[in-house]
């Protein structure tokens, strides 16, 4: 019976650490999106949250906004590699977004291997559509699975629609988006 217990003692010790370390995760950046336990989506972390990243297990930081964004950091790849974790900036502009950084993107994506990934903007809209595209394009997800974690930041609209169709089409892939 003592055995019992202090095996289910244990296991709820697991239960609340877990809950505890997706509350952690949670408070990373606006937006967080945990896709799958490798790879997650943020708004722009700050500072403390990108000195903090390889103790949270991720080896690979992909930041897709311009440097001079609104509420980027200056050092974040300083910071960010100072802690072992690899580190690279794809500037996507805003209102101009290329299939070359699809590809760049993708490129990184592939050479991650097993690593922990944290894809990054500022409000996690590039990032989240970023990751959705590489899902559906190289992973072969389901669009319909993949989108869901897209809508859970934001409708991509206008360019951003345009340029989601523009991957999907290159790549044979049919998807219907929402029509809000």
């Amino acid at each position: 019976m003592m055995r019992v217990i202090k095996i289910l003692t244990s296991l709820l010790g697991m239960v609340s650490m877990s809950g505890e370390a997706i509350a952690q995760e949670q408070e990373l950046a606006i937006n967080f999106v945990a896709v799958s336990d490798r790879l997650h989506t943020a708004g722009q972390p700050d500072e403390a949250h990108l000195s903090s990243l390889a103790s949270r297990g991720y080896g690979l930081v992909i930041n897709i906004a311009p440097p001079a964004s609104r509420g980027s950091i200056a050092t974040e790849g300083k910071l960010v590699a100072e802690t072992g974790i690899a580190y690279v900036n794809i500037p996507v502009d805003w209102q101009n977004p290329q299939y070359a950084d699809f590809e760049l993107f993708s490129g990184i994506m592939q050479q991650a291997g097993t690593r922990r990934v944290l894809v990054h903007c500022q409000m996690n809209m590039r990032a989240s559509l970023f990751t959705f595209l590489y899902r559906v394009v190289h992973e072969q997800v389901d669009p319909k699975e993949a989108y869901r974690f897209v809508s859970k930041v934001w409708e991509p609209k206008d360019q951003w629609l345009a340029f989601a169709r523009l991957v999907l089409n290159k790549n044979n892939i049919q998807f219907e988006f929402s029509k809000k």
